[in-house]
């Protein structure tokens, strides 16, 4: 669950938020003037989270070296292709 809070009601309750969030699972947005500047997620959601970006990279890396010299814009628009199907199965 995302829980909004202000960036000054952040700085007073830090502690009970890092509770929250490492103890219950819950991610905190933080906001100043009622848009959106930072979240505070987990370490594990962290982690979670960058290993998916690493092996996305990765996956990009790969289909890049068997395009070998095709059109870096028709590679872009392939893998993006790929990207929305294999989001529309999730």
């Amino acid at each position: 669950m995302v829980k909004k809070i202000s960036a000054v009601k952040a700085r007073q309750n830090l502690g009970q938020i890092m509770n929250e969030v490492s103890l219950l699972g819950d991610d905190y947005m933080i906001e100043r003037a009622g848009k959106p500047l930072a979240v505070i997620i987990s370490v594990d959601k962290y982690r979670s989270i960058q290993a998916k970006r690493l092996e996305a990279i990765s996956r990009l890396d790969r289909i890049r070296n068997k395009m070998g010299d095709a059109d870096p814009d028709a590679v872009e628009n392939l893998v993006n292709e790929a990207v929305r199907r294999g989001r529309k199965r999730a």
